[in-house]
């Protein structure tokens, strides 16, 4: 019920008008008579959904450093039945004690927003957004279809920004209205953990996902089509595809991990099964990342992210020019990733059977080279930024 309250709020026009207008001005003068906490810090993730993604990474790091061993730690979630390392507090997402706690912070640690659709941040507060991934395809108002709905969006009031490489520096830089040296390359903090996997902590995942050890492991991670909904506006992901043939084809050698993008509320029906699992809900996403042996993804920053590890990527797009019509992208794909476009699912399969595994990975290593060039340090890196700018 929440969720539809907050799609409908969205994606209607003068709804959303109004509820940003009277909210943020409601919010900001219950904002004058709520003092600035020096050494509290707000951390939310993905709208309050989960205790993950970089948010996690710098939280974590922050609670075993003597200079904030008297901060005040606040995690947002829409669920606060959870448990998390620490003695951070936990506040319910868009209840009347969360936004107490955004206008009491000095300091906002988020990968997408905290803000809620409105407009409150205090010049005192100090919000660092690590984003969570570069982008490919365009995004935060300048997607073909919604720059002609809504026209071009007023970003939101960030101080720092994490990056991966120039490319994406430049993109942030001017989609948030902020001077290059505010858009940081460090790569996203949530990465550095992709080059510390053990073997034993490797072994681990794979038998918490039931694989058998002489199976090498595809996971396929594709990214959501926000123009493709059914009658509750819900984001769907029905590909053309017939994973019956895929474990025909695969099944002997391969096991499929399916993970659909957190805004697919319905998504394929999965039956798992010895070839393929549903990972969808898995926690942490960087342990699948570092049990594959290879990524299928088709416009997602995903391809960045994996590039860390050096090994194949293929990209399954088999509604490409929809997608870029629709949305549209920065970069033409097929110039910049490590591997053909694929149009249908035989080809896909037929490059996966077909696979020079060397030749893959070094393709990838070139990628990564040029867009992740950085990577392994980053949480380090963003704390060290936020410790030199904002804490004296």
């Amino acid at each position: 019920m929440k969720q539809k309250l907050i799609d409908f709020i969205k994606y209607n026009k003068i709804i959303f008008f109004i509820y940003n207008r009277l909210g943020s001005l409601l919010i900001r003068f219950v904002g004058l008579f709520i003092p600035i906490n020096e050494k509290k810090i707000l951390f939310v993730s993905f709208g309050g959904r989960k205790y993950d993604d970089s948010p996690q990474s710098i939280y974590e790091k922050m609670i075993t450093m003597p200079q904030f061993r008297d901060y005040e730690f606040v995690w947002a979630f829409t669920d606060t039945n959870k448990e998390i390392p620490g003695n951070a507090r936990m506040v319910k997402i868009d209840s009347l004690s969360y936004f107490h706690e955004a206008l009491s912070a000095r300091y906002w640690i988020i990968n997408v927003s905290a803000e809620r659709g409105l407009n409150f941040k205090k010049k005192g507060t100090t919000c660092v957004n690590t984003w969570h991934g570069a982008p490919l395809k365009r995004i935060y108002g300048e997607e073909n279809e919604k720059q002609k709905e809504k026209g071009k969006r007023k970003p939101e009031k960030f101080d720092l920004v994490c990056s991966q490489s120039t490319y994406d520096q430049e993109i942030f830089a001017r989609i948030f209205q902020l001077d290059k040296n505010d858009v940081i390359i460090s790569d996203l903090p949530r990465n550095d953990c992709l080059l510390r996997y053990s073997d034993k902590e490797l072994d681990s995942i794979r038998c918490s996902l039931g694989i058998p050890k002489d199976k090498k492991i595809i996971l396929y991670m594709p990214t959501y089509r926000e123009y493709e909904r059914d009658s509750s506006n819900a984001c769907l992901f029905l590909p053309p595809v017939d994973f019956k043939f895929w474990k025909e084809k695969l099944g002997d050698q391969y096991v499929l991990l399916f993970r659909a993008h957190y805004l697919v509320v319905k998504s394929m029906d999965i039956e798992n099964d010895e070839f393929i699992k549903d990972v969808s809900n898995y926690p942490q996403l960087s342990d699948l990342y570092a049990v594959s042996d290879m990524l299928i993804s088709d416009y997602s920053s995903a391809f960045i992210d994996y590039a860390i590890l050096e090994r194949p990527e293929l990209c399954f797009a088999y509604d490409y020019e929809q997608y870029k019509e629709k949305r549209g992208f920065y970069v033409e794909l097929n110039e910049i990733l490590p591997c053909d476009i694929l149009g249908d699912e035989h080809e896909l399969i037929d490059a996966i059977v077909n696979m020079d595994y060397e030749i893959g990975c070094a393709k990838t290593k070139k990628f990564k080279q040029q867009f992740a060039p950085v990577a392994g340090n980053a949480t380090e890196r963003v704390i060290n930024e936020v410790l030199k700018r904002y804490i004296k």
